[in-house]
């Protein structure tokens, strides 16, 4: 059997939760009938090695230009070149057809800050995905307002949320090549990694936060409340994990704050389960997201999650496993002051996230999404 070749176009594979359901997503995908790999834009990115590492194809646009000493394929690597720098003047028209080495079926644009004509191909199908909320977040917002010429290119749009499925339909008007998949996490890897060993204090509650170390993340806020529930006498520990822009500032504030000693920045953890694993509940603090993976991920561990975003309330199912909290620091702070100090609430949400855990089955979750892909070339 033919497989059908899916090449996701990501803008840099670095830290952070796309990148992290990317991941899952292209391992879980069925090997025997699909044959996947990404394409990079800006190289460089931490992750890299970790997507090589699991047998996962890393391509960038200088690929194609192999080094030699054939006078032949010297010329031929200019020509590439000079293509390539067409490519990209042309918003990455064209992009795809110099620098892969075989034809593809399937390209995903899966990142918010490529050039859009990257993803159109002649003779293959083209997905977008759509991971924020355009309800909550300006890049994505002022993209269904303003870009819909190109939106209706594509022959499927995937939201990850039903927050946003919501949002861009309504604020787009396109809803008949729009549809909702929720990212496939891979469930038995998170699982079994959280059993790992690592070195926590035990004397008091640990609250757990993980993500990119940037300012729509919340971590300043998180600070903040994290000293004010101190300084009302409610004992715990902070847990950041994590790596980004901020990794210098957010110490520097701990600091000031006088909290140094009660907050482990852990910094970036190439597994952080076993953090989430041993702490009381994970906390979301951010401005504005999509459905977090780092969420579904708490669950499937059977985690409770406080969180700012509605969204994250979809992970729920209607089990009472977590918190969703006003989009402000007295609220946040509200709801993980109970969290700390209300036993039987904490329980009984404690109870709800292990029984919510069983939901996230990865295998049952990418079938949705390659029943998608195939239904795109069965239109063929």
């Amino acid at each position: 059997m033919k497989k059908i070749k899916i090449v996701f176009v990501e803008y840099q594979l670095i830290c952070g939760g796309a990148e992290q359901a990317l991941f899952d997503l292209v391992n879980l995908l069925d090997r025997e009938r699909f044959e996947a790999s990404v394409f990079v834009q800006s190289p460089g990115g931490s992750w890299e090695k970790k997507f090589q590492d699991a047998g996962i194809p890393v391509i960038h646009d200088y690929d194609c230009r192999k080094p030699t000493f054939n006078p032949v394929r010297k010329l031929g690597n200019f020509v590439k070149k000079c293509r390539v720098a067409r490519a990209n003047r042309q918003g990455g028209r064209g992009l795809l057809e110099v620098c892969l080495p075989e034809q593809p079926d399937i390209v995903v644009s899966y990142s918010a800050w490529m050039q859009d004509e990257i993803a159109f191909v002649k003779n293959a199908k083209s997905v977008k995905y759509i991971h924020g909320d355009p309800g909550t977040n300006p890049v994505y917002r002022k993209e269904a307002v303003e870009e819909q010429e190109i939106l209706r290119r594509y022959d499927r749009i995937v939201c990850v949320s039903q927050a946003a499925w919501d949002s861009f339909r309504k604020l787009s008007g396109l809803e008949h090549q729009t549809e909702l998949h929720y990212n496939p996490l891979n469930s038995d890897n998170v699982r079994s990694l959280s059993r790992q060993p690592v070195s926590l204090p035990e004397d008091v509650p640990l609250v757990c936060a993980v993500g990119r170390l940037a300012e729509e993340k919340g971590f300043e806020r998180l600070l903040v409340i994290h000293k004010n529930l101190l300084d009302a006498g409610i004992r715990h520990r902070l847990v950041i994990v994590g790596d980004g822009p901020d990794r210098d500032f957010l110490p520097r504030l701990a600091r000031a704050l006088g909290v140094q000693d009660s907050v482990i920045f852990a910094g970036y953890q190439s597994n952080p389960y076993p953090y989430m694993a041993r702490s009381r509940f994970l906390v979301n603090s951010s401005f504005t997201e999509g459905l977090p993976v780092i969420a579904m991920e708490a669950l499937c561990l059977g985690i409770p999650v406080v969180s700012t975003m509605p969204s994250v309330g979809e992970a729920f199912g209607g089990e009472e496993c977590g918190m969703i909290t006003e989009n402000s620091v007295p609220a946040l702070e509200a709801g993980v002051r109970k969290m700390l100090t209300d036993e039987a609430y904490y329980a009984k949400l404690k109870a709800g996230a292990e029984k919510r855990s069983a939901f996230f089955d990865g295998k049952r979750m990418v079938r949705e999404v390659e029943e998608m892909f195939l239904s795109l070339l069965e239109t063929t």
